[in-house]
């Protein structure tokens, strides 16, 4: 009984950090500004973040995208990790360093166009 207890308050946890994260990314606020404006801790708004952007949510899906191979110097032959080309559009060089959370933050405003 108090296994279930405290599975359901981890979930009620996790739902609650995950308000938050989607919170802080509607916001626009620096997550610094954000934690002292909700009164949270810096450290675990950042672990809880990093915890969620690690698996994809509910009704994510991978979409394929058309490839069309460029002739100038992308992101992959000067040694960093990716490059994204969305038609004749534009291009995404994605670094070896990026933050995932960022990525999707691009993604997400690329769909709603």
């Amino acid at each position: 009984m108090t296994r279930h207890r405290s599975r359901a308050s981890q979930r009620r946890n996790q739902r609650l950090w995950q308000a938050h994260v989607k919170a802080l990314e509607r916001s626009g606020l620096n997550r610094a500004e954000y934690c002292r404006r909700h009164e949270l801790s810096y450290h675990a708004l950042t672990y809880w973040q990093r915890k969620l952007s690690a698996r994809p949510g509910p009704g994510t899906t991978l979409v394929p995208v058309p490839f069309k191979q460029m002739r100038h110097e992308s992101a992959q032959s000067k040694g960093s990790g990716l490059t994204i080309v969305v038609t004749d559009k534009f291009s995404i060089e994605v670094g070896d360093h990026f933050l995932p959370i960022t990525l999707n933050r691009v993604l997400s405003v690329l769909e709603s166009r």
